[in-house]
């Protein structure tokens, strides 16, 4: 099984904490964020009690979040 973004399937919200380098609570506080769901952050799934993120969704939103950031006039 894949540990990182590569592949299909699902990570945990404390992996995708981990990959991003972020504490949980930021990743839980970033379902409300309006932008970051504009960017396309992806819905959280529960299973057994975790929330879980989809790889691709959650490498959609890495890109749209990378181009958005490069595409940001400087001031």
């Amino acid at each position: 099984m894949p540990t990182g973004l590569e592949g299909d399937g699902l990570l945990t919200d404390r992996q995708v904490a981990e990959l991003l380098g972020k504490h949980i609570k930021t990743i839980k506080r970033w379902d409300e964020n309006p932008k970051l769901k504009a960017l396309g952050w992806p819905a959280g799934i529960s299973l057994n009690g975790r929330t879980h993120r989809k790889r691709p969704e959650l490498r959609a939103f890495l890109h749209n979040a990378a181009m958005a950031h490069v595409s940001e006039p400087k001031t």
